[in-house]
C-alpha cells in the first residue's frame, strides 16, 4: 500500500509540474516546431491538405492538437506510447509522434525537430577530470577540465557550450560513461542520475587538451553551482556536447552582444573571434566593478558595464533598458545574448518587434531563469 501511495504522489506531483510548465512547453512547441506540429497533423491526424496545427494541450497522457485546413479546425488527441513519469520524457513522448509521421509520410521535407535530433545524435559525452581552480573574485571560480576524452574535442563555435554531468548527490563516481543519453537519463533510478547544468567554454587549449569554465557561485540553490564551490582536482565530470547558439548571417556588419555574468565567456569568445576592426556593442551586467569579467577590447569594440548594486541577479531591467536606449545605428546587425530568462525575452521582443531584427539576426539565449520568473513562458521568437 505505501508504494502504491507514493507511486500516486509521484504521478500528482509530475501533473502538477507539467500544468505549471505548461504555457512554456506550448509556446517553445508552436514557435520552434511549427513546421514539425503541422507535420504531425497532416501524417498523424489524417489532414494531408491541412495549412496550420498547433499543440493546444499536453498532459502525462497525451497531447492535443488543433489542426486546421479548408474545412475549418480539427480537434485531435494524440495519446503517448507509455505515461509521462518525469518532465523529460514528454519530449521523447512528443518525437516519436513525428517519427510516427515520418513512417506515413516518408517524402516530406525534414522538419526541424528532425533536424535538431540529428544534431543530438550527433553530440557525445566526453569524460574528463578537474585538473584546476582558480577563483576570480568571491563569486566567479574558474575550473579546469583537462586529459581523458578530450584528445578528441573540438569547439563548436565562439559560444560553445556543454552540458555539464556530475555525479548523483553524495557520491563521487560518476554513474555515467561515454554512451550517455537523455532517454537513458529518464529511464535511470533517482538515485543514480547525474545532475548539473550548461555551462559556456571560456578557453580551449588542444595542446594540453584542457577547457577552462567559468562558475557563478551563489550559493547551494543549485548542484552545478553547489558543485563548483567545492571543486578539487581530480573530480571526475562528464561534458555533453558541444552545442552553440551563435549564427551570424554571412551581410552582418555590426554586433550586438548582451550578457550577465553566466554570458560573459561566450561574450568574450565572441569578440576574440571577430576579425580586426569589427564593430560591436556590448552590454555587459555584474554586481559591481569588481566582478567584471576580462573581455578583450578593440578600438571598434564599445563596453558598456552595467552594475546591480547589490540587487539580487535576475531582478533588474538592466540589460534591456540599456539596449533599448542604444541609439540605432542601423546596417546589419546579429544581436547575440546570454543571461537571465526575463531579461533575454525583453530584448528579444524589442529588437524583434520595434527595431524590425529577422529571426535570423537574433539569437538571446535564457541560460538560466530566476525563481520568480519561473512560470514565465519562453519567448523564443518574439
Amino acid at each position: 500500500m505505501a508504494d502504491t501511495s507514493a507511486a500516486s504522489a509521484e504521478a500528482t506531483d509530475i501533473a502538477t509540474e507539467l500544468a505549471a510548465r505548461a504555457p512554456e512547453i506550448l509556446h517553445r512547441l508552436n514557435i520552434d516546431f511549427e513546421d514539425s506540429v503541422l507535420f504531425i497533423g497532416r501524417a498523424l491526424c489524417g489532414h494531408p491538405e491541412a495549412t496550420k496545427a498547433e499543440v493546444a494541450t499536453v498532459d502525462t497522457e497525451s497531447a492535443t492538437l488543433v489542426v486546421t485546413d479548408a474545412a475549418g479546425e480539427h480537434d485531435h488527441r494524440l495519446a503517448f506510447g507509455s505515461p509521462v513519469a518525469e518532465i523529460d520524457m514528454l519530449t521523447i513522448e512528443l518525437f516519436g509522434f513525428i517519427l510516427q509521421a515520418r513512417e506515413l509520410a516518408p517524402d516530406a521535407p525534414l522538419t526541424e525537430a528532425e533536424r535538431a535530433m540529428q544534431q543530438i545524435d550527433e553530440l557525445r559525452t566526453f569524460l574528463t577530470n578537474v585538473v584546476a581552480v582558480k577563483d576570480i573574485h568571491p563569486h566567479l571560480r574558474q575550473i579546469t577540465f583537462g586529459g581523458g576524452d578530450l584528445a578528441t574535442f573540438s569547439p563548436a563555435g565562439p559560444d560553445t557550450f556543454l552540458y555539464l554531468l556530475l555525479p548523483p548527490p553524495g557520491r563521487d563516481e560518476l554513474t555515467i560513461d561515454q554512451s550517455f543519453t537523455w532517454e537513458a537519463h529518464a529511464q535511470m533510478p533517482e538515485a543514480d542520475k547525474p545532475v548539473g547544468a550548461y555551462y559556456t567554454l571560456r578557453r580551449w587549449r588542444p595542446e594540453q587538451q584542457e577547457i577552462d569554465m567559468l562558475f557563478v557561485l551563489h550559493g547551494d540553490s543549485g548542484p552545478a553551482s553547489a558543485w563548483a564551490a567545492g571543486a578539487r582536482p581530480g573530480n571526475p565530470v562528464a561534458l555533453w556536447g558541444p552545442r552553440t547558439a551563435y549564427a551570424p548571417p554571412a551581410d552582418t556588419d555590426w554586433y550586438l552582444l548582451a550578457a550577465d555574468e553566466t554570458g560573459l565567456p561566450a561574450v568574450a569568445g565572441i569578440l576574440e573571434s571577430l576579425p580586426e576592426g569589427t564593430v560591436a556593442r556590448v552590454f555587459a551586467e555584474v554586481d559591481n566593478p569588481d566582478e567584471r569579467q576580462e573581455l578583450p577590447s578593440s578600438p571598434s569594440v564599445e563596453v558598456t558595464w552595467l552594475y546591480r548594486d547589490g540587487a539580487e541577479a535576475g531582478t533588474t531591467t538592466l540589460l534591456a533598458d540599456a539596449v533599448r536606449a542604444l541609439p540605432w545605428p542601423g546596417g546589419t546587425p546579429y544581436a547575440w545574448g546570454g543571461g537571465e530568462s526575463r531579461s533575454m525575452t525583453a530584448i528579444r521582443r524589442y529588437v524583434r518587434q520595434e527595431v524590425g531584427l529577422t529571426r535570423e539576426q537574433v539569437s538571446l539565449v535564457a541560460y538560466w531563469r530566476h525563481s520568480a520568473h519561473a512560470s514565465d513562458p519562453i519567448d523564443e521568437d518574439g
